[in-house]
């Protein structure tokens, strides 16, 4: 029987491929077809030849001189079973016991077929592959492995043996979900390398023994299944974002750590010819990432950061262009970031980590990111923003001096406020702070490649924050497959900070990673020099209505009053539209109307928001599920009721939608 949703699906997709992407993509079915049939594959790779003597360039090293307690609390919390994966706790006491192919949540076992069959986006009966791969990523290994590494305890060594024996029986090449996603692999090979050097490499007390020896056979079977895994199945063409820099990153990182294989010299080449390629593609000169989604910023940033400094460790250097987005896009999320630490949830957002090496209050992903990449390039600004986030800089970078970057909170403020090529603008007051007033504007594209997978329609939305509280917030993502409507809610324009017309998104939805027309954004004026900083620009997702309409949006701020305007203007249409202006607040603000304004009040802060103009409506909507609407999620996988004011009044050309925001403290 015809899955009449897949293919609808599938049309819809087929319709934003590229030209040239269609024979790829034929291909890749007969491709397919022949590696399920056993033909072009890896069932039987070749023996791993092995050096006399040394070692592969490691690039991650055993750092016994840290305070290593909650390093050792994590790990210990390992061995008593407790991992924790998007809020659901998943048994990892026993290795035999761990759900390698099980849905965590609904306790779904996947089929065990032919990896690259299974359509992992409509598995049904609510369930999310995310938390089956997250799992399967392998971060926690590094986790036992650094511990290991700090303490030469044999029960974490223990650990991983038994572990490493337990996922190789249950997820044998090339069956079920954990052979269904080569980005998967990416990420598992990395996380294996590090595992790799923090145990001792090929010669770790592991693999002592006829045991050990045939432990360390089969895993180096594995590894080669899974470079030869990801080579064969690149993303490419529409699919070529964040997953085509994390198959070749792990690619890379591969080939380095086990060069046993004479075939790992030309993946490895192919692979960093990828990665240099991607890196000026999917990243703007400013630093921002094509996608429009923060969380996938750090996520290939991370990807690069681990095939550029195992590159570097076995004496291979990728280009100045290749390092010089590194540092921009980390630059780029410094500069994002709030003095607390916040950075706004532009776009999608999973949780994703590449690997993990800090523990407890030094464990967030962005600023230790951050802080590796103030180490790595001597930047005092970036030092400030990272700062006490220096643990995993020092299990990477342990030999590079940090006497040149003593900062404080001031060495930030030369952070830059404008990225007008990836389409994001910061205006406000003392910015870099403790006491600043922070206005983001969204003036970048819907996102990238046409299939726009983790962009929002987002289009001219507008965050602010005081003092590092953040009031008027992007919602976030909450879920991809489990729950459609909140997927689709989440993505859409009415859970941004903007103006929607006539009660349609910006773009047209296809599907949880797929919108069906582009958004384009143009910045038509900035300057953010004086007391009045001002941006205007617009966007053309209404063209497509059946009476045009351009939306146009400036915003002003003054850095004396601390008054925040918002003008919203319309073109090209000839009739009159509705038009639902949505102001998002995080759950943790206490919100009223009164007297015509919306009044949101937190931690002796007061933000009023009060339009100029005719009303026909102002209502306060907090928690409703049909259609949805007042929803936030800080985290993946979590949601939570929160204030959204709805202003409803009328676009039309010539008309001027005025909003003024106070701030009281």
């Amino acid at each position: 029987m015809i899955d009449l949703r897949k293919a609808k699906w599938l049309a819809l997709r087929l319709s934003r491929m590229y030209p040239a992407e269609v024979p790829y993509r034929i291909q890749g079915v007969v491709r397919c077809a022949l590696q399920r049939a056993g033909m072009l594959d890896a069932r039987n790779p070749p023996v791993a030849v092995l050096p006399a003597q040394g070692r592969s360039g490691a690039w991650v090293f055993s750092a016994p001189q840290l305070d290593n307690v909650a390093l050792l609390q994590a790990a210990d919390l390992l061995l008593s079973g407790e991992l924790e994966v998007f809020g659901k706790k998943i048994p990892v006491g026993s290795a035999k016991g761990i759900p390698w192919n099980c849905d965590p949540v609904t306790n779904t076992e996947i089929p065990h077929d032919f990896g690259l069959s299974l359509d992992f986006r409509h598995l049904g009966l609510g369930v999310d592959i995310k938390f089956l791969w997250e799992l399967n990523r392998h971060l926690w290994w590094v986790t036992l492995a650094q511990a290991y590494a700090v303490t030469c305890d044999g029960r974490y060594l223990a650990r991983l043996t038994d572990l490493i024996h337990s996922w190789l029986r249950a997820c044998p090449y090339p069956l079920g979900a954990n052979w269904s996603s080569p980005v998967e692999h990416g990420i598992r090979l990395i996380n294996w390398s590090l595992v790799w050097h923090l145990v001792g490499d090929y010669d770790s007390p592991m693999f002592d023994g006829a045991a050990g020896r045939d432990l360390r056979e089969s895993w180096l079977r594995s590894v080669f299944q899974h470079m030869h895994f990801a080579r064969s199945n690149y993303s490419l063409f529409s699919s070529a974002d964040n997953h085509l820099v994390g198959e070749a990153a792990g690619i890379y990182v591969g080939a380095l750590t086990w060069p046993f294989w004479e075939e790992a010299r030309s993946w490895k080449d192919e692979a960093r010819q990828i990665l240099e390629r991607e890196a000026a593609k999917q990243f703007c000169s400013d630093g921002g990432n094509r996608e429009q989604a923060v969380c996938y910023q750090k996520f290939s940033l991370e990807f690069m950061l681990a095939a550029g400094l195992c590159g570097r460790a076995s004496g291979e250097e990728f280009s100045p262009g290749f390092w010089g987005r590194l540092e921009a896009g980390i630059v780029f999320l410094a500069a994002l970031m709030d003095p607390a630490g916040n950075l706004p949830a532009i776009g999608d957002s999973d949780n994703a980590k590449v690997f993990s090496l800090g523990h407890g209050s030094a464990s967030c992903p962005y600023r230790s990111l951050i802080a590796t990449g103030a180490r790595l390039f001597g930047r005092r600004d970036l030092a400030a923003k990272g700062h006490r986030h220096q643990v995993q800089a020092d299990w990477l970078l342990p030999g590079q001096d940090d006497a040149g970057l003593d900062c404080d909170a001031d060495s930030a403020a030369g952070l830059p406020q404008s990225f007008p090529e990836s389409g994001y603008l910061i205006l406000g007051t003392r910015l870099q702070l403790e006491d600043e007033i922070r206005v983001v504007l969204d003036a970048g594209p819907l996102g990238y490649n046409r299939v726009a997978g983790h962009g929002h329609a987002d289009a001219l939305s507008v965050l602010l924050s005081v003092a590092g509280i953040p009031f008027l917030i992007d919602p976030g993502t909450y879920c991809y497959n489990a729950e459609p409507a909140l997927r689709k809610y989440f993505r859409g324009t009415s859970a941004h900070n903007t103006v929607e017309i006539d009660g349609a998104d910006q773009s047209i939805y296809g599907g949880s990673f797929l919108w069906l027309r582009d958004v384009q954004t143009t910045i038509d004026c900035c300057d953010l020099s004086g007391a009045l900083q001002t941006v205007q620009a617009s966007h053309d997702g209404y063209l497509r209505l059946a009476d045009p309409v351009r939306h146009h949006r400036e915003v002003r701020f003054d850095t004396q009053s601390e008054v925040l305007w918002v003008f919203d203007r319309f073109t090209d249409c000839k009739k009159s539209h509705r038009a639902h202006c949505h102001w998002h607040f995080s759950p943790d603000c206490e919100v009223s109307l009164q007297e015509g304004s919306v009044v949101a009040a937190r931690n002796g802060v007061t933000v009023r928001v009060t339009p100029q103009y005719r009303t026909e409506d102002i209502s306060l909507v907090c928690g409703r599920s049909k259609p949805p609407l007042g929803w936030a999620s800080r985290s993946f996988y979590q949601i939570e009721a929160a204030t959204t004011a709805v202003v409803v009044g009328r676009a039309a050309a010539g008309l001027e939608l005025c909003t003024i925001i106070t701030i009281a403290r």
